[in-house]
């Protein structure tokens, strides 16, 4: 799955024109989140707004737009219920936006910035209908263009603000209006050691989840012919080698071939130390046999995750096993998730009371 602004630059680079369509903001149910978003082109799409009539509408509306050359935005409110039938019963907020190749270089840019940066903001100013300037928002540098000067305080409650918090927020200024938009870096870097049958059917399923995938074989033929592009492959003859050049908060599952190979592995990831989840294919004996070694040996070995996959989910075909254990890895994902946004909470609460 790739950031919105990655799938962007490549499109303008291939001299698309871009309709991206965004959810700016959301009261009551809502299909999708604000922030979501989706890109609109001549002859396809990516990303979604949640389906149904709305997403149907906005595709419809994007489509408008492509042929209008003069107009650049466009933003709308929708009462769900009442104006598109669909259950939810919420109101939302669309914004379009107009891309072309003169954009190419600052949406370089906002993506350089993304991936070094962890706190970037995107500030987009529409006036009448046109899009009167974008601009980056960093981390602790003062904004040189009085024109957002007085908007920064938006920018820097969007960059402070709790991980799974809104990303967006839509903001109205003498009549027009100003789309904020945090550009985190949103996904988990997820290492995978085997490219057997679960290791392809689970690298299937992360297809469009929040995940960037590196998949290690020491096999000659391993990996299948059609890798999607969002995959970096590695064939390695020593693939516990290749564990020293994952980032500190990569996330491990172990699922070679060979057990000799998947305890060398383990090793090297619980001597990595990362922060992240680990998980090993197997039984309840080899998880006792590994945990038992590596003890001995002074790791942590109660780290690693073994066997993987949620509980309840019986069946040993490579594609039940790989839905158990992506379904695991998203409801770990969620759980760090909020655990980081409680501690953030709490010592926001003690930096508060220590000032008062």
């Amino acid at each position: 799955m790739k950031h919105w602004l990655v799938d962007l630059e490549l499109l303008l680079t291939n001299k698309n024109d871009v309709i991206r369509v965004v959810v700016a903001a959301t009261s009551g149910s809502a299909p999708r989140e604000a922030g979501a978003s989706m890109l609109v082109y001549r002859h396809g799409t990516s990303g979604t707004l949640g389906g149904g009539h709305l997403e149907f509408k906005a595709i419809e509306l994007a489509r408008d737009l492509l042929d209008q050359s003069g107009k650049l935005s466009h933003c709308q409110r929708f009462s769900l219920g009442a104006a598109l039938g669909q259950c939810c019963g919420g109101i939302v907020d669309l914004w379009w936006e107009r891309f072309t190749a003169a954009d190419l270089e600052f949406i370089s840019a906002a993506n350089i910035q993304m991936q070094q940066a962890s706190q970037v903001v995107l500030a987009t100013l529409a006036e009448d209908k046109h899009i009167s300037r974008r601009t980056l928002f960093l981390s602790s540098v003062q904004h040189p263009d009085p024109e957002f000067t007085e908007l920064s305080s938006y920018a820097e409650s969007l960059m402070h603000a709790a991980p799974d918090s809104s990303r967006t927020r839509l903001v109205s200024r003498d009549g027009d209006k100003v789309l904020f938009e945090r550009l985190d870096r949103e996904h988990t870097p997820l290492w995978i050691f085997g490219a057997g049958h679960v290791g392809q059917a689970i690298v299937r399923l992360l297809n469009d989840l929040p995940f960037d995938i590196t998949w290690v074989d020491s096999r000659a033929g391993a990996f299948p012919t059609d890798v999607y592009s969002g995959v970096t492959t590695l064939e390695s003859e020593i693939p516990a080698a290749e564990v020293r050049y994952a980032p500190e908060d990569a996330w491990f599952l172990v699922l070679t071939h060979d057990h000799d190979l998947d305890y060398t592995i383990c090793q090297a990831i619980l001597t990595h130390e990362t922060r992240g989840f680990i998980g090993l294919i197997g039984s309840c004996t080899k998880a006792a046999r590994f945990d038992h070694r590596l003890t001995r040996q002074g790791f942590q070995a109660e780290r690693i995750t073994c066997p993987i996959g949620l509980a309840g989910i019986s069946g040993k075909e490579p594609a039940t096993i790989a839905v158990a254990v992506v379904a695991q890895l998203l409801q770990e994902r969620e759980a760090r998730q909020l655990a980081g946004h409680s501690t953030s909470s709490s010592l926001q609460l003690a930096m508060d009371s220590q000032r008062s």
